[in-house]
């Protein structure tokens, strides 16, 4: 049968764990795929990439940061998903020889709460402004959410993320990380769900509860997600979120960190009687989505079948064309 190879580019040890992961899940395939990684000195990414694509046994590749953002200038074909991100995180070389890219990210985001019976996020508080944030806000704007509020660190972050979602910015309102301080400090110091004090800015709305007849309470948001990376497992232990009484105003608690235990943050949540998953699984999902896309079109060029039509491809996941651009960029 006909070798090929996929890559896993990024820093070790993550790009080592990727690797372990799809070569146990390849190994029943009973497919001639092989994994290698691939550690890239950003100032010789460009020509790495080019000598990758240019091997003949090249199949695909996953794409961990930094290099999410340049690698996309390397597809000539690419999903609405990655463009909207301006990032990709998987691609293959289809049987014309043409560069396809997606990112898998977004997909297990939805899939993910999919999976857990949500089919709509009304409302939803994101911790961080960066890249997985930004993937976060993609999966939730899927989903028809119709109320965003952003924590972010750095200043830029509210217009990048207001230019990046056009459609959707006048329903992203943004606070500073830092003010969370003062929250939890005023949050101490009241009973959260009986006193009659409003909350101080960000706010969240007051809820009669019906039950029972009376007392006021706080309407729950439905979705709170952590895309900072604290808690991850070079910050075992630590948390943004340390009041157990903030996290009962969500449904639901979901850490982006991919830790292989739960972090802080989910344990305090599900402490709270709060459903809440970290990162780690969906991490598995979108290495899933990648592994299926290398193993689909391995089989169509070994089949030498052409392309696969656009109408064909999964809903959500159709691609627009771009010129090859394989030269150098200044900057």
């Amino acid at each position: 049968m006909m070798k090929r190879k996929v890559y896993l580019i990024g820093p070790q040890p993550e790009a080592q764990a990727a690797a372990v992961l799809h070569r146990k899940a390849l190994e029943g395939s009973d497919l001639p795929i092989e994994v290698e990684t691939l550690d890239i000195d950003p100032a010789h990414f460009h020509e790495r990439i080019s000598s990758m694509l240019s091997e003949p046994e090249f199949l695909g590749a996953k794409i961990l940061e930094p290099y999410k953002q340049p690698s996309l200038a390397y597809c000539q074909e690419i999903t609405p998903s990655a463009r909207g991100l301006g990032a990709v995180n998987t691609i293959v070389r289809r049987p014309s020889g043409l560069v396809y890219g997606e990112n898998t990210d977004v997909h297990a985001f939805v899939d993910y709460l999919r999976s857990q019976g949500i089919d709509r996020v009304r409302t939803a508080l994101v911790l961080g402004a960066g890249g997985a944030a930004r993937v976060a806000l993609a999966g939730l704007r899927n989903m028809n959410c119709a109320r965003y509020m952003v924590g972010f660190g750095h200043p830029r972050r509210p217009a990048e993320i207001a230019s990046q979602f056009k459609d959707i910015r006048r329903q992203i309102s943004f606070f500073q990380l830092e003010d969370m301080k003062n929250f939890f400090s005023w949050i101490n110091e009241v009973d959260f769900f009986t006193d009659r004090n409003p909350l101080p800015p960000p706010s969240y709305k007051k809820a009669k509860r019906r039950e029972n007849g009376g007392g006021d309470s706080v309407k729950r948001w439905d979705l709170l997600v952590n895309a900072t990376p604290v808690g991850d497992n070079g910050t075992t232990g630590e948390s943004l979120i340390t009041v157990t009484n903030f996290l009962r105003c969500f449904e639901r608690v979901l850490d982006l960190v991919p830790s292989d235990n739960p972090t802080e943050l989910v344990n305090l949540a599900r402490s709270a009687g709060v459903p809440a998953t970290h990162g780690d699984v969906l991490n598995r999902m979108q290495e899933d989505n990648a592994r299926e896309m290398w193993i689909r079109e391995y089989k169509r060029n070994v089949n030498g079948e052409a392309d696969e039509p656009r109408a064909a491809r999964k809903q959500g996941s159709s691609s627009s064309r771009r010129k090859p651009m394989l030269k150098k960029r200044n900057g």
